[in-house]
């Protein structure tokens, strides 16, 4: 069981770091895929419009270069997936996206032990430049090893 900090000066100079820029395509595929993960079908994944549904944006996150995370402890899970978006996302358009660490805390106790927190975000741009949609996440690293059954959330 961890008793003391793993965040370190050198981990907490990562905070602000970001990725470099990725081209990334909304494409078909992709967007069906993500229906398919979120939703079990991808029944209405491009409209006739040609807009896409948000959740294209766990597919094309997946597809650029994001933000590595330094692995100090064995086991990781994705807490959270926030989108915001300005406007619809269309059927082959390229966009550019750039990943940054946003902040890293960390939990002694609970259900997980000792744990990390992680929370990123993502900017999509257009060929404007304007950002038209956005992605934040939290990933928490752990060790299920040393976490305690039934504890206190």
């Amino acid at each position: 069981m961890i008793d003391q900090t793993l965040l370190t000066d050198e981990v907490r100079a990562l905070v602000g770091r970001a990725g470099e820029p990725a081209p990334v395509r909304v494409t078909r595929r992709a967007a069906e895929r993500a229906m398919d993960v979120y939703y079990g079908h991808h029944n209405g994944a491009v409209a006739t419009d040609g807009t896409v549904k948000g959740v294209v944006l766990a597919a094309l996150e997946n597809e650029s270069e994001s933000i590595r995370y330094p692995d100090l402890l064995p086991d990781g899970l994705l807490i959270s997936n926030e989108w915001e978006f300005s406007r619809p996302l269309r059927l082959d358009e390229e966009l550019i996206v750039q990943s940054r660490l946003v902040d890293i805390n960390e939990r002694f106790g609970g259900r997980f032990g000792y744990s990390l927190y992680f929370r990123s975000d993502a900017e999509f741009r257009d060929s404007t430049g304007e950002i038209v949609a956005r992605s934040v996440r939290t990933m928490m690293q752990y060790d299920a090893a040393s976490a305690r059954d039934g504890a206190e959330e």
